[in-house]
């Protein structure tokens, strides 16, 4: 059964994508055989070759060859796949849908980033692919690309304008030039049906007519086919052709990269346009309005928007009817492609960028009704629904249009409103870089257009800024969210909704940041602003409750932070459902609280369910989803199965750095829980390995203050110290303990577990009074604030007998002793690894949880 599964998977894939060989393809045998020879390097077994950039200006015909060249080795490949590449938003798309056809295990098409990646580490390891293709079609540049590149293990075929590619990857791709100009006589005898003696009679001439059209057209293949459909369409012989031709020339304008066109396509074009219908040109028009991307039926055909616009754009869109009937008459001359079963159209990219400018340039009045006639359909098909998940697909429509229509420059509030809501849409499904790409400049650029106090310019900062935070750019992210609060403040005031949210946005910024006790200030402020302006029950006034806790819980205030949760949690329940993301919060803030309490079964059990129903409702590996990872295996790591923990600990930091970065906060407080599992499964040098990469990275993105860099290197010192080297974790732990006190204070449980380790190092290098005054202070300070029974506690007294002793206090010392191992004996847990050291005369070691709520 596995081997007919496997065999079911290693079906061809060939991409819908992927354009229909062109029974008119002509010439190019160099270029093709060039490609060819570059990818397969004269062997007979397909191998992995550098990715081949085939560059050249717009219009020359790259597209064309990556088509042929697709059909005509189709048979050497397991799976072909075309990826729009004009736009990272695209190519993300296509990998997705990609991923979809390979049926990965674990795949998310609904955490983009991370559905991507494992598409394109999939390709690389040909699992289960090993001969594949993957044409990249109209790439913008060499670094917009590379990120989303497989590494290795079969065919990547770029057509790009772009000629910089050795500078940038360092390859040196296929130059595409005009067509010789005997292939263009030949492509117009194939596609003229006046030259191609299909017609009632041909011209004696036709060889010299031929030739004439040719060097007119300057040998460019886009400006033959539309050339060819212009003459057949209306029956105009070729020398009238010309003619107008010579009337109607016109300079083609630079694009987006500054590559000049020949002359004479937009000249093409003109003739072409003069024929249609006012129905169709004014279609045109508005499609070189938006980009070159396909545009959806759906979001050009909408009555209520067209009511309110001039004629005859206003009949086109009222009805599906009228505009399919104007795209067919646009695709009869082969300026528009038309796609029936994804029901969108396409202006090519080069036809709409030439009559975009030619319009601003020429009749500015018109191009600026067009462009407002473009914003208003995209404002118009916003859902105004981000939490929604079936908003997702509606977005998307709208999203590739933004910045080529210049919405983002628009002064209509409902324009301003859907850029703004696109931006969170897009880092709450996990496209964290795609918001910030789309959020950042359009916030630059509202600031100098709009004020930096306008109202929808402090929304968008809000999204900006939320998205900055789940990139890791926490500081950066607070200094905006900071900034955004006081102006909303002095503007708006406290009972604005958008000061409301971006107050609790703050207060999340706040705590990243290491600052517990500003956090619980700003979150207990809110709350009853919450409760009164909405509702005690309400979502949002639940969010606070609930950023009410994390905040007591960042404090080391685990009793007070469970009421909050428990009373958040038998809201959300009543509203959500048990296995809603809402409800699995105030659950999973449950579980740390019972962590912090010393009740570890119970907290163990929880985590474990919440990680169930996350799997069973295949929910994407979002942050929540990897901070639940993190929180199973420190679960297991408190109960002491040191091995499962391990294994756990593994999978989250694999996924995180897989997701989210190596350097990002959340990734290295990963790598913080896993370097105990490290060292208590005995690999020491791995411990201390992985304990100095996540210090060092912590410093730098953190910074050498943090509480969570402080306590990595509490837990490092643990490993110095058991590897023989006390000096240098006696070191480590001063700089813990010293930092702990000044960011939490003397009585927080981590500063407490930071002095407990500080006080082994110094028992270590024989310090033993000073060993045992540390000792006494801590149990002091843990029965008070954590109580006699908690684990830490049983610790501290476990470890001080052991230092009461070796000062020569040997009473003192074995009736604390016996007194630690009565209650491990009458514990939750009385067969720990703890209690059995303890019982052995063994120090305890405690590694420190950082805080990444």
């Amino acid at each position: 059964m596995e081997h007919g599964a496997r065999q079911d998977r290693r079906l061809p894939i060939w991409g819908r994508e992927i354009p229909y060989r062109n029974r008119y393809f002509t010439g190019r045998e160099r270029e093709l055989a060039e490609l060819r020879e570059r990818l397969a390097l004269d062997s007979t077994a397909l191998v992995g070759q550098p990715p081949q950039p085939i560059y050249g200006m717009g219009g020359i015909g790259k597209t064309e060859i990556a088509a042929e060249y697709a059909h005509r080795h189709s048979e050497d490949y397991d799976l072909v796949w075309w990826v729009r590449a004009e736009q990272e938003e695209t190519i993300i798309n296509a990998l997705i849908g990609l991923g979809r056809k390979m049926a990965l295990n674990g795949f998310r098409p609904d955490d983009r980033d991370y559905s991507a990646k494992l598409v394109l580490s999939a390709l690389a390891a040909h699992d289960p692919f090993e001969r594949w293709l993957l044409i990249y079609d109209n790439v913008e540049s060499a670094n917009e690309v590379q990120n989303y590149l497989p590494s290795g293990g079969g065919h990547v075929i770029i057509t790009t304008r772009d000629r910089h590619w050795r500078r940038a990857m360092n390859l040196d791709g296929i130059e595409v030039g005009e067509f010789l100009p005997e292939d263009t006589v030949k492509f117009l005898h194939k596609r003229v049906i006046a030259l191609s003696g299909r017609g009632s009679e041909r011209s004696v001439d036709a060889e010299a007519e031929a030739q004439d059209l040719a060097g007119q057209l300057g040998n460019l293949p886009l400006a033959a086919e539309h050339a060819a459909a212009y003459l057949n369409e209306t029956g105009t012989s070729i020398t009238e052709y010309l003619a107008l031709f010579r009337d109607n020339a016109h300079a083609l304008l630079a694009s987006s990269v500054d590559i000049k066109y020949p002359q004479t396509v937009a000249t093409t074009w003109s003739v072409s346009r003069n024929k249609i219908s006012p129905e169709a040109d004014a279609l045109f028009r508005l499609l070189a309005s938006l980009s070159a991307e396909p545009v959806a039926e759906e979001l050009l055909v909408q009555p209520t928007v067209a009511a309110s616009l001039p004629e005859p754009l206003s009949r086109v869109l009222s009805s599906v009817t009228d505009f399919r009937r104007a795209a067919r008459e646009l695709g009869r001359y082969s300026m528009l492609k038309l796609d029936g079963v994804r029901n969108v159209v396409q202006l090519h990219r080069v036809v709409q960028a030439v009559t975009r400018d030619r319009m601003v340039r020429e009749d500015p009045e018109a191009a600026a009704r067009y462009r407002e006639a473009a914003h208003l359909l995209l404002a118009a098909s916003d859902p105004r629904a981000v939490d929604r998940e079936d908003s997702e697909q509606i977005y998307q429509r709208s999203l590739q249009h933004l910045v080529p229509s210049k919405a983002t420059e628009s002064g209509d509030p409902n324009v301003r409103r859907l850029i703004i809501n696109q931006v969170e849409q897009l880092f709450r499904r996990g496209g964290h870089q795609e918001s910030l790409r789309l959020g950042l400049p359009t916030l630059e650029s509202w600031r100098e257009r709009f004020g930096p106090d306008d109202k929808h310019t402090l929304a968008l900062a809000l999204q900006v800024g939320n998205a900055l935070r789940v990139s890791g750019r926490w500081e950066e992210s607070q200094r905006l969210l900071a900034d955004t609060l006081r102006r909303l403040h002095d503007g708006f005031g406290e009972l604005d909704p958008v000061y409301l949210d971006c107050a609790r946005v703050h207060g999340i910024g706040l705590r990243l940041l290491g600052r517990y006790a500003e956090a619980l200030q700003n979150d207990q402020k809110l709350l009853p602003l919450f409760e009164r302006e909405l509702r005690p029950d309400h979502p949002d006034t639940l969010r606070i409750r609930s950023n009410v806790a994390v905040s007591l819980r960042c404090l080391g205030r685990f009793a007070e932070a469970l009421e909050y949760d428990d009373e958040t949690l038998a809201e959300r329940l009543r509203i959500f459902g048990p296995v809603e993301r809402p409800t699995l919060s105030s659950q999973f803030g449950r579980a740390r609280c019972l962590r912090g309490l010393g009740r570890y079964e119970e907290s163990l059990d929880l985590v474990r369910r919440i990680s169930n129903a996350l799997e069973r409702g295949n929910y994407p590996w979002n942050q929540f989803r990897l901070l639940v990872a993190i929180d199973f295996g420190v679960a297991l790591n408190r109960v002491g199965l040191y091995e499962d923990a391990f294994v756990q600990g593994r999978k989250a930091l694999d996924l995180h750095q897989s997701i989210l970065g190596k350097e990002h906060r959340q990734t290295l407080q990963s790598a913080t829980n896993l370097m105990n599992d490290h060292r208590l499964t005995e690999d020491l040098a791995g411990a201390q390995r992985l304990g100095e990469e996540t210090v060092a990275s912590l410093e730098k993105v953190a910074g050498t203050d943090h509480p969570n860099t402080l306590m990595a290197c509490s837990n490092l010192a643990i490993v110095l110290r058991v590897r023989n080297n006390p000096d240098a974790a006696r070191r480590l732990s001063e700089r813990a303990v010293e930092g702990l006190i000044a960011d939490l204070g003397e009585d927080h449980p981590n500063t407490l577990i930071a002095m407990h380790s500080l006080a082994s190092d110094l028992a270590a290098l024989g310090e033993v009074r000073k060993a045992r005054s540390l000792g006494e202070k801590v149990l002091e300070r843990s029965q008070d604030t954590r109580g006699a029974d908690h684990p830490n506690t049983l610790a501290a007294m476990a470890n001080l007998a052991l230092d009461r002793n070796a000062d020569g206090d040997k009473d003192a010392a074995a009736r604390l002793r016996e007194e630690a191992l009565d209650r491990y004996r009458n514990s939750l847990l009385p067969d720990h690894p703890h209690a059995r050291l303890a019982a052995q005369f063994g120090r305890i070691n405690m590694g420190i949880e950082p805080m990444n709520d």
